[in-house]
């Protein structure tokens, strides 16, 4: 206990968060940020699930939401090497307060049909595309790359606490107040996400000199050819793609999983989502500080992904609401994890001028998400919740132990 107090106290004391003010201010408007992310997914889930009656057309809508991951976030990658990352995030915000200050206005005057929330979904996927590469990449020149999975953790520790806050308010609002209140809180928060992030000065230690920058269209021909080239890089995309194609599509069965399986309403739902972000903080909080087998980051992944799998089968099996909030803690914990280690494996496996570029290939893997809410939507259709969770579980951990088998490369990251 004495040991594990001591490395605690040594992780807060070495942590950005402790010794650079910019990541203070970049942390903490994350968590304004991720209040929004958490809570957009809540009530828009929740609508499209109470018109339709149908999961299928909630994977369907968060289909939409995450396909520009695919189209909009290679070109986020390169336009993060190319353009003050500080003024993206700035402008970032402000699209957030006026999207979601629209929806507020939308469902207000009750235009809030089925056709309106599908394109909000496109919207704030868009710009949720564009976001996480822009500020992963500064996270990186804030620190430099010897603290960057420690620098990533702390991070995902603020937007996981934004997207447990964000769960439960947004949840909650829209069971008592009305879905507008809850977009306008949203609003809000974002618009002191803007404020927070305006306050940061420093371009980083690590940023790329803006006489090194090049044009937008040569740094599409260089991500190309990095990723053509680059074997360790085609590597983690494909797997991360795979990943994300039958782990992350768990978020497409949860309002059945609160209305039908559990007989929960709104507030219930922010409940489940809630149990989801705090996974993430733990996971988060774990990484963060930095323990030694993070030293072969591919080693982790490996064990990540055999226990994402193993949640997921929990929860195929979870009939009451603590086995489903404790398991969906683990499965969150374990994709949020697995979301660290690739992000830091990515920017690690290339040169310095390209890591937005890096981020925009993880926005290229995770494209597919749009695949896997489908999948999931169709497979609860087929099978049954259960079932669904069942085989999304127990592909993952095939793919666990194929990559032990046959991609030693990874394992020596």
């Amino acid at each position: 206990m004495a040991r594990f107090r001591d490395r605690l106290s040594g992780a807060i004391r070495t942590n950005p968060i402790s010794e650079e003010p910019d990541f203070r201010w970049l942390w903490a408007a994350s968590i304004f940020t991720a209040v929004g992310m958490a809570g957009e997914l809540v009530i828009l889930g929740l609508l499209v699930f109470r018109i339709t009656g149908a999961s299928e057309w909630v994977g369907i809508s968060l289909a939409l939401y995450f396909l520009p991951l695919f189209v909009v976030g290679t070109l986020s990658g390169a336009v993060a090497d190319w353009i003050d990352r500080r003024r993206l995030l700035r402008h970032l915000e402000l699209c957030f307060v006026v999207a979601l200050g629209g929806m507020a206005l939308i469902t207000w005057s009750g235009w809030g049909s089925l056709a309106a929330l599908l394109g909000t979904h496109v919207v704030l996927g868009s710009l949720r595309a564009m976001n996480q590469p822009i500020r992963v990449s500064y996270s990186y020149d804030l620190v430099g790359g010897e603290r960057i999975v420690t620098a990533i953790g702390t991070l995902n520790i603020g937007l996981r606490l934004g997207q447990l806050f964000g769960s439960l308010v947004a949840g909650g609002i829209t069971e008592w107040a009305g879905a507008q209140w809850a977009f306008g809180v949203l609003a809000a928060s974002h618009m002191v996400a803007w404020f927070l992030v305006s306050r940061v000065k420093s371009a980083g230690r690590a940023a790329v000199p803006e006489t090194e920058r090049v044009p937008i269209g040569r740094n599409l021909v260089e991500y190309l050819g990095e990723l053509r080239s680059n074997r360790t890089l085609m590597m983690l995309v494909l797997l991360t793609a795979s990943v994300e194609l039958f782990g992350f599509s768990f978020q497409t069965g949860m309002p059945e999983l609160a209305a039908t399986r559990l007989e929960l309403g709104a507030d219930g739902l922010g409940q489940l989502h809630a149990a989801r972000a705090a996974g993430g903080v733990v996971a988060s909080l774990l990484l963060a500080m930095g323990f030694s087998w993070l030293r072969r980051p591919g080693r982790a992944y490996i064990g990540v992904i055999t226990i994402f799998g193993l949640g997921m089968i929990w929860v195929s099996q979870a009939e009451s609401l603590p086995a489903a909030l404790a398991s969906l803690f683990l499965v969150s914990a374990m994709a949020v994890a697995s979301d660290i280690l690739t992000q830091s494996m990515l920017q690690l496996s290339v040169p310095n001028a390209l890591r937005g570029r890096a981020m925009g290939a993880w926005s290229l893997a995770i494209g597919i998400s749009p695949a896997g809410q489908i999948e999931m939507g169709l497979l609860i259709g087929a099978l049954g919740l259960g079932g669904a969770f069942a085989v999304n579980g127990t592909a993952l951990i095939a793919i666990a132990v194929l990559v032990l088998l046959f991609l030693p490369r990874l394992r020596r990251l």
